[in-house]
């Protein structure tokens, strides 16, 4: 089965760019399968994620995150659509309640079981995540999908699923230093004063959206680094999975791209930045597949620097995590989620 999706979620320097990123990883699987698809989004969305633009060029924006999104959503599409995907933590129970009966499916997408849905679906990636979880908490008849085999994923990770958790040989370490596309408290710029002192054995990457606050500061830090230090801007799915498949480690946040790291079998060094990431963070570092450094702003530059020193001489520790992390998901989560929607 077929039909109209609408995926409503949002991106901003406030909020990064995570929600939409995996929306889009599920709506490219949808419309592979056939589907109709849009997305309807703020204003600052399209700015802050440029890859939507060009990937779902015919989105809907001005949306505002308030009971006006519900009327332009009917004004959009009078004779409703198919199926509803809502992926923001400002739009809860009163929004899908407002949606029943026009939007025929209503799918969520959630991080933690705290607050109740009013959704036919329900998709929550984190690792060990459980449909017990939600109970009480969605309608008795909702069918939930839950835990990191339903990891959304962009095309280029699930086809670049990795064999082996490290890329082959070299004397220096390379890591990759992503904390999203805004980094709103400035995590890299923590993280590279950290590994300047190790300039001579690590070979660093830093992934950043052109627009992020504080894009100035991390290219001041990058060049007093090595040669080979460099800042890649507003990279598509494609090169996003080509840095990860080079690294040998990965700095960032426990978010939603942790599990693009996983599907690639990469040990990642974690630094959280909200409350949100928490259950995330815990469920990796249980896996074997990450060590989280603690939260923004607590960790300090030179608990990077420790931090990163030590599994740069431990290259059997590096190997075990990313074992370990690539038996966390296998990046086929969208086919997972597709299948289930079209076998009704």
């Amino acid at each position: 089965m077929t039909g109209t999706a609408v995926f409503r979620c949002d991106a901003s320097q406030t909020i990064g760019g995570g929600h939409v990123v995996r929306c889009m990883a599920l709506a490219g699987a949808l419309r592979e399968a056939g589907w109709a698809v849009r997305f309807a989004v703020s204003d600052a969305t399209p700015r802050t994620v440029r890859e939507l633009g060009e990937a779902f060029p015919a989105s809907l924006t001005g949306l505002r995150c308030d009971p006006s999104d519900s009327t332009r959503l009917r004004a959009e599409w009078p004779d409703g659509i198919d199926l509803l995907v809502v992926d923001h933590y400002g739009l809860g129970e009163a929004f899908e309640q407002a949606a029943n009966g026009w939007a025929r499916r209503i799918l969520v997408i959630d991080d933690f079981p705290n607050r109740r849905h009013h959704c036919t679906h329900l998709v929550d990636t984190t690792h060990g995540r459980r449909a017990e979880d939600y109970a009480g908490l969605v309608p008795s008849g909702a069918k939930l999908m839950c835990g990191s085999s339903y990891a959304m994923l962009r095309g280029p990770f699930r086809r670049r699923r990795a064999s082996g958790p490290l890329k082959a040989g070299g004397d220096r370490l390379a890591a990759l230093v992503t904390f999203g596309m805004t980094d709103a408290p400035n995590a890299t710029g923590i993280t590279l004063a950290g590994l300047l002192p190790l300039a001579g054995m690590i070979d660093v990457v830093v992934v950043l959206g052109a627009s992020a606050p504080h894009a100035a500061t991390v290219a001041d830090l990058l060049r007093g680094g090595a040669p080979s230090w460099r800042l890649v801007t507003d990279a598509d799915a494609a090169t996003m999975a080509a840095l990860t498949a080079e690294a040998d480690l990965v700095i960032g946040a426990p978010g939603s791209a942790s599990y693009e790291r996983c599907c690639l079998g990469k040990p990642a060094l974690l630094l959280q930045l909200a409350d949100n990431q928490a259950g995330n963070a815990a469920a990796l570092v249980d896996a074997g597949a990450a060590e989280l450094l603690g939260g923004i702003p607590d960790v300090t530059a030179a608990d990077v620097e420790k931090a990163v020193r030590r599994l740069a001489g431990d290259r059997n520790r590096l190997a075990a995590m990313g074992f370990a992390a690539a038996k966390v998901t296998d990046g086929r989560g969208v086919e997972r989620i597709v299948a289930a929607l079209e076998a009704e």
